[in-house]
């Protein structure tokens, strides 16, 4: 079905946001552990603070890249809803570019940062990993974030004016939903469709 073909290209397009939900989840668990090993049995784990920081800085710079595909960037539409369309193209075009040069200044400063910090070797205090790892973490997906702008420039070129700018959740339960049960309906119909001409014979 075309829902299936679907998923292939919907991860990919997406990948660094399932990585984000990822790490939210496991700040989430850890930390939840935390509190009640703590408050309840007066026990608590070091080594869940620090791979909690290392958590929430994947998530944070995953929202970096994702934000451009799901348009959830921050910026001030007072004035996109008064210009004209050709106007608010351009204007679009244009903030999406600054972000992909910030992105990409970030990235050339982590880069140094990155073989500083292979030449030092340091590693976190208690879970002993590499600091290194994180900080390629954060080269990766601030190109991601570049690339996801290229994307986005030319999705912004092509569109007309009624669909121009539109958000898109980085979750579309309904349309999960929806595709679900037109699955479950065809899948239904063609057993009952079997079932009957089974009947027949």
């Amino acid at each position: 079905m075309r829902t299936e073909k679907s998923w292939p290209k919907e991860i990919l397009m997406h990948f660094e946001t399932y990585i984000g939900l990822a790490a939210f989840l496991f700040i989430t668990v850890i930390l939840t552990v935390q509190v009640v090993g703590r408050y309840i049995f007066g026990q608590s784990w070091a080594w869940i603070e620090e791979t909690s920081v290392i958590g929430f800085v994947i998530m944070i710079y995953c929202g970096v890249s994702g934000a451009v595909t799901t348009r959830q960037n921050m910026r001030i539409d007072m004035v996109l809803t008064v210009v004209p369309f050709i106007a608010k193209k351009v204007l679009m075009i244009l903030d999406t570019i600054i972000h992909a040069a910030f992105s990409g200044w970030l990235a050339y400063y982590m880069y140094q940062i990155i073989l500083n910090m292979l030449q030092l070797n340091q590693v976190y205090s208690i879970t002993r990993l590499p600091r290194v790892t994180v900080y390629i973490f954060i080269g990766i997906m601030l190109v991601l974030s570049i690339l996801r702008s290229v994307q986005e420039i030319f999705k912004l070129a092509g569109e007309q004016k009624g669909e121009l700018g539109k958000t898109k959740p980085s979750f579309d339960l309904d349309s999960i939903w929806e595709a679900g049960k037109a699955a479950r309906e065809a899948y239904l119909a063609q057993h009952g469709q079997q079932g009957t001409e089974g009947s027949h014979k």
